[in-house]
C-alpha cells in the first residue's frame, strides 16, 4: 500500500508517459484542423499573436507543418524510452510553435494553452529522477497547471461582479443566454454550422445559469487541488 508521496510521485510518472502518447494523438489532430483550415482562402488567415505574426506571417505550407509534426512526433517517442531535459525542452518548442497557425487564425481564438503549459512543466520533472520525498514538486505541477484556471475563474467572477454592481447592459455570465451565445459565437466565428443537440440542450437557459455559475467557482477554486 503507497503513503500519499509514494501514490503521488507514481501517478505523475505514469501521467508523463500517458501524455507522451497522447501527444502523439494530438498531433494527428492538429494535422487534421490544419488540412481543414487551408482549405479556406489564404487572404482571410489573420495571425492573432505577435509571435505568430513573426514565425507564420502567412498560414504554413503543408510541408513545413507536417515537417514540424513528424520532427515533434519522433521527439515524443524517443523521451518515452529516454526521458531528457533538452528533449523536452526541444518537444515544448515545437508543441507552442506548432499551436500558433491552429489556435489563433481565420479571426479563430482557441488557444492550446493546457497542452503547451502540460509540455513547459513537464521539462523540469524526468520520472526516472524523482523520488518519493519529490512529491512536492508534482504538487507544484498540477499547481501550475490548475492555476490557468484560477485566473479564468478569477476574472469571470470580478468581471460579473463589477457588471452587476454598475447594472451594466453587458452580457455576463449570469444572464440566462451567456452560455448558449458563447458557444454559438464560437461555431459563428469557424464559420461552422452549430450542431442541432446543441440548440436543443441551450434550449433549458435557466439550468445553464446554475451550471455556468458553478463551473466558474471550481475554475476559481481547482487550484486548492495542487496544494
Amino acid at each position: 500500500m503507497m503513503n500519499y508521496p509514494q501514490l503521488t510521485v507514481f501517478n505523475y510518472k505514469v501521467a508523463y508517459y500517458m501524455v507522451r502518447f497522447f501527444g502523439l494523438y494530438w498531433l494527428v489532430a492538429q494535422y487534421l484542423e490544419f488540412i481543414r483550415l487551408k482549405e479556406r482562402p489564404a487572404a482571410i488567415y489573420e495571425p492573432v499573436f505577435q509571435l505568430e505574426k513573426l514565425i507564420f506571417p502567412e498560414f504554413p505550407g503543408t510541408f513545413v507543418f507536417a515537417g514540424l509534426l513528424i520532427v515533434c512526433a519522433a521527439l515524443l517517442i524517443i523521451t518515452v524510452f529516454k526521458p531528457s531535459y533538452l528533449l523536452n525542452f526541444f518537444i515544448f518548442l515545437l508543441v507552442a510553435i506548432i499551436n500558433l497557425p491552429i489556435a489563433a487564425n481565420f479571426g479563430v481564438h482557441h488557444d492550446g494553452h493546457i497542452i503547451v503549459l502540460g509540455f513547459f512543466l513537464s521539462i523540469f520533472l524526468l520520472p526516472k529522477e524523482l523520488e518519493d520525498k519529490d512529491y512536492k514538486l508534482v504538487q507544484y505541477f498540477y499547481l501550475g497547471i490548475l492555476m490557468t484556471y484560477t485566473l479564468a475563474g478569477m476574472s469571470k467572477i470580478l468581471g460579473t461582479v463589477k457588471n452587476l454592481i454598475k447594472n451594466t447592459d453587458k452580457l455576463t455570465w449570469v444572464s440566462k443566454d451567456a452560455a448558449k451565445l458563447n458557444t454559438y459565437d464560437n461555431y459563428w466565428m469557424a464559420d461552422m454550422q452549430i450542431p442541432p443537440v446543441f440548440k436543443s440542450i441551450y434550449a433549458y437557459d435557466h439550468i445553464w445559469i446554475v451550471i455556468t455559475v458553478l463551473g466558474i467557482l471550481t475554475q476559481f477554486l481547482c487550484f486548492l487541488g495542487g496544494g
